[in-house]
């Protein structure tokens, strides 16, 4: 398939969010606004979201989900989505691409993070693509199209999502037919509709308190990037940069209040972390993380080569001068338990967790740090917290399960499975999983009805998704 209509797929699916969330409703007897109903909608997002999870690599990092969370609520919290509900995902590419489809599902690819050198050029490529969804680019374009089908949408949606992987041949696999593919390709923005997503999200990035001038900056870069790249960079294809496009960006930019806007300790430490996602040789990655003034990579490069001890020394005096920063208690105690050094670990996020409760990295460094000290019971009531708090999360379940394995605690083996199946779209295994679970509970109790109770659940959706 030619590149350009991979990547011109791949973006288009950013505005399909706009179905549901554009607060700007259209006037009496448009028809854009029966595209998809409400139940359709969660529906179809919950379809995508199953099938990316079994093909597409996700990253699992808590720290880097926990990053991209953040601040894509924060960037939607100030656009002119009247509802925001997100379920963001990050998929482990070094492609420069992002995403969104019904439902909340929003997807952020990991070489986002290596094309935008600060927060607010990344926090203005998300506010452009929530411009276009505010706007009902997609919308409008899809009534044209007349393609509003249910299951076309399905298919090339899937396949959108699971391209900008860069899994092409996993994804032409997912179509329900060639048909869809083609017409997706078919739905570009207009150079109209570019212009007022640049200045709906220029206003977006500005109410979120991110520098204006990021987006432009961003545009220079991208236009750099791609002037002395081989192939053209994704987003770059489909979102094509023009100086008077740069300048209109920066004219805008000008007329608004002007701010100080530090630079992100945060953003700069998670992007570090994202390329040590990369490291191929951990020794010659660290060598150069300190030819480059990066001790934070450094120190994570070490730890992958099993230099523990300085690598724990670096972290340690990263952590002292911000000892209430999240991603670097989080980084400290990783690295401690790497260098089995669990109970310092406990000891460190145990103490953090009484001003931070219940938060989500943390407490997941917590879970693995006692499960690594053989205190594998401790560990899944931690963990079953965190399911109840983010029930769609794959990787927690996941974890769950491997820690409550550990703790000859079958049963939550079992349900724990089952909702790691579910999530992925295997109904048959999710079921024979929770059969499993209720064999094993004898007794009539509360946990023996609300087994059979999921079974019946899990059943009913298992239908659902078929009839659709």
């Amino acid at each position: 398939m030619h590149s350009r209509v991979v990547c011109r797929i791949v973006v288009m699916t950013l505005a399909t969010w706009a179905l549901a969330d554009a607060p700007r409703l259209p006037t009496l007897g448009d028809s854009s606004s029966s595209i998809l109903a409400p139940h359709e909608e969660e529906e179809l997002g919950k379809l995508i979201l199953q099938q990316i999870r079994s093909v597409v690599p996700l990253e699992n990092d808590p720290l880097i989900k926990y990053f991209v969370e953040k601040y894509c609520y924060r960037v939607a919290e100030n656009s002119d989505l009247e509802i925001v509900y997100l379920r963001p995902i990050v998929i482990k590419s070094p492609q420069f691409n992002a995403f969104a489809a019904p439902g909340g599902v929003i997807g952020i690819n990991l070489g986002l993070f290596t094309m935008a050198r600060d927060i607010h050029e990344f926090a203005s490529v998300i506010a452009h693509e929530l411009a276009h969804l505010s706007q009902r680019h997609y919308a409008r374009r899809l009534e044209k199209q007349k393609m509003a089908t249910f299951r076309n949408l399905v298919g090339y949606l899937t396949s959108v999502a699971i391209i900008a992987s860069g899994a092409t041949d996993a994804g032409l696999a997912t179509m329900f037919g060639s048909t869809a593919l083609a017409e997706a390709a078919s739905l570009g923005y207009s150079r109209a509709q570019e212009r007022e997503a640049d200045r709906v999200g220029l206003n977006t990035l500005s109410r979120a308190g991110f520098d204006p001038n990021g987006a432009a900056r961003m545009f220079e870069h991208m236009q750099q990037s791609a002037r002395y790249r081989r192939e053209i960079p994704e987003y770059v294809s489909t979102h094509p940069i023009t100086q008077n496009r740069i300048s209109d960006m920066r004219s805008q930019a000008s007329k608004k209040p002007r701010g100080i806007y530090p630079v992100s300790n945060d953003y700069q430490l998670i992007r570090q972390r994202v390329e040590s996602r990369f490291i191929s040789n951990a020794k010659e990655s660290a060598r150069e993380a300190e030819a480059q003034e990066k001790p934070y990579l450094q120190a994570i490069a070490l730890s992958m080569g099993s230099q523990h001890e300085q690598a724990i020394a670096i972290m340690k005096e990263i952590y002292d001068r911000l000892p209430d920063n999240i991603i670097v208690i989080g980084s400290y105690a990783d690295v401690l338990i790497e260098a089995d050094q669990s109970e310092q670990a406990i000891d460190l996020l145990t103490t953090k967790l009484k001003n931070f409760p219940n938060n989500q990295p943390l407490t997941l460094f917590l879970a693995h740090a006692l499960s690594r000290s053989g205190r594998h019971a401790e560990a899944v009531v931690y963990l079953w917290d965190q399911v109840k708090l983010h029930p769609e999360d794959q990787d927690i379940w996941y974890q769950l399960a491997e820690t409550a394995g550990l703790a000859k605690n079958l049963v939550d083996v079992h349900r724990a499975r089952a909702e790691f199946f579910r999530l992925r779209g295997n109904y048959e295994s999710a079921m024979t999983q929770l059969r499993l679970a209720r064999e094993r509970v004898s007794d009539e109790n509360r946990l023996s009805q609300s087994l059979d109770q999921r079974l019946l659940d899990v059943r009913a959706e298992a239908e659902r998704a078929q009839e659709s």
